[in-house]
């Protein structure tokens, strides 16, 4: 969870398994790619965009991260 908030911005912030990261406030094209550099670099796993855009929740992320991981 600490490494999706730094890659959100958002060390200061309650994110929760539920919440839809794509309707976090400052969600962009370039926070997409933050994340997604994050699960690679952090957890060696590399996601497609067909993938990634079916994931919708902060738990569907670490979800994929715990079945994907390297």
């Amino acid at each position: 969870m600490k490494a999706f908030k730094e890659a959100m911005e958002m060390e200061n912030s309650t994110v929760s398994l539920n919440d839809r990261f794509r309707d976090y406030e400052g969600w962009s094209s370039l926070k997409e790619l933050s994340v997604l550099a994050m699960m690679d670099s952090e957890f060696g796993v590399e996601l497609e965009m067909k993938d990634f855009n079916k994931l919708t929740t902060v738990g569907d992320l670490l979800d994929f991260i715990k079945t994907h991981n390297r």
